[in-house]
């Protein structure tokens, strides 16, 4: 199948001289995280992403043409495996279909997720660990949480732990997108970062459909024609993990006798080869020994203090193993990273020898 079958035609665009609010108040509006930009002739400049916004303390006046960013892009002719290894690799949620340097369409992780074969692989073998926030917080605590975890969305629980819904970081976008105004008559606050720090997260969360552990995959796709995310729970209604659309194109990885590397986010070539060295002799210190890895994604941000964020997933045959941390350059950070890999997939292997043990057991 080839990407023209799946792609978006009616892309919605902006141009370098449109301003940040009306960005952003489209992607709220459409629940969108990208939006190409381009000229008067439909040529292709690049995209902007919610992500750069909601970070950031710029006036929402400024110029999209601070913030645009090159991308790669897709032809109609290419096919859903190749976007399928673009998305992963890149850590974009979208990508142009460009010809004859025009864009004629938008891919997203949801219509590739929507065509591809998942076969009977349950929702928990690709879930992350999940990272909650209550009703009653505000938006800027959970804010801090998703810049803290370098996450983009919290699932919502009550005071007893129940699932209640989602927030993300595009629901930021909401308020920074508003024209400022009064809070209230006894008070002159005006600015949007008070808004923010005002709102609670219960107003402005939205309701999520909870699946439970051990639903296949492939009967709950649908789910990403609506929404962005998966959440799900255990016994009770207490969420245990969360699916995006990528964490399921990662496991479509193209299977290899050696374990693959890649690495998303990083432009600086020097910076990408220190992470890929370090994962690569931690790789060849647990393959074949510890379990077979059929891959390592690894997601970088660096941050205005300079500090390195690495965000990774070793995917396993049977299962997923992630770690995340921080440092102050690519060499500490990579070093903190696999540090914290090595520890949980020696605690799986524990665990799962453990399980063997007690499943033995039993049938004795």
């Amino acid at each position: 199948m080839k990407i023209s079958e799946i792609m978006t035609n009616d892309v919605i665009t902006l141009s370098q001289d449109d301003t940040m609010a009306k960005a952003l108040s489209i992607m709220y509006e459409k629940r969108i995280n990208q939006i190409p930009i381009v000229d008067k002739y439909e040529k292709y400049h690049g995209m902007v992403f919610a992500k750069d916004f909601v970070n950031i303390s710029a006036p929402t006046s400024s110029k999209l043409k601070n913030f645009v960013k090159k991308t790669p892009v897709l032809g109609p002719t290419d096919s859903i495996k190749k976007s399928t290894q673009l998305i992963v690799i890149t850590g974009n949620r979208a990508l142009p279909v460009v010809e004859d340097s025009k864009l004629v369409g938008i891919v997203s992780e949801s219509d590739v997720i929507l065509k591809t074969d998942f076969g009977n692989t349950p929702v928990d073998s690709v879930m992350a660990n999940v990272i909650v926030i209550e009703d009653d917080s505000q938006l800027d605590s959970a804010l801090a949480k998703m810049r803290r975890w370098n996450i983009s969305r919290l699932p919502v629980i009550d005071s007893n732990g129940d699932l209640m819904g989602v927030v993300n970081a595009l629901d930021r976008a909401k308020i920074m997108a508003t024209p400022k105004e009064r809070i209230s008559k006894n008070s002159r606050i005006s600015s949007q970062k008070s808004a923010i720090k005002l709102a609670k997260v219960r107003d402005i969360m939205k309701k999520t459909v909870p699946i439970r552990m051990g639903t296949k995959l492939r009967d709950v796709l649908e789910i990403f024609r609506e929404r962005d995310e998966i959440v799900v729970v255990g016994d009770k209604k207490q969420p245990v993990g969360i699916v995006t659309a990528r964490d399921a194109l990662e496991i479509m990885l193209p299977k290899q006798y050696h374990p693959s590397i890649n690495i998303a986010n990083v432009s600086d070539n020097e910076t990408r080869r220190t992470i890929q060295e370090n994962m690569g002799r931690f790789l060849k210190k647990i393959h074949g020994k510890r379990e077979n890895v059929q891959s390592v994604i690894v997601y970088a941000d660096k941050y205005k203090t300079r500090k390195y964020s690495l965000r990774a997933k070793l995917i396993f045959t049977k299962h997923i193993v992630g770690a995340k941390a921080v440092g102050y350059d690519p060499v500490s950070a990579s070093k903190k990273l696999i540090s914290v890999l090595d520890r949980r997939t020696k605690s799986q292997r524990s665990k799962k020898s453990r399980q063997r043990q007690q499943s033995s057991i039993r049938q004795l």
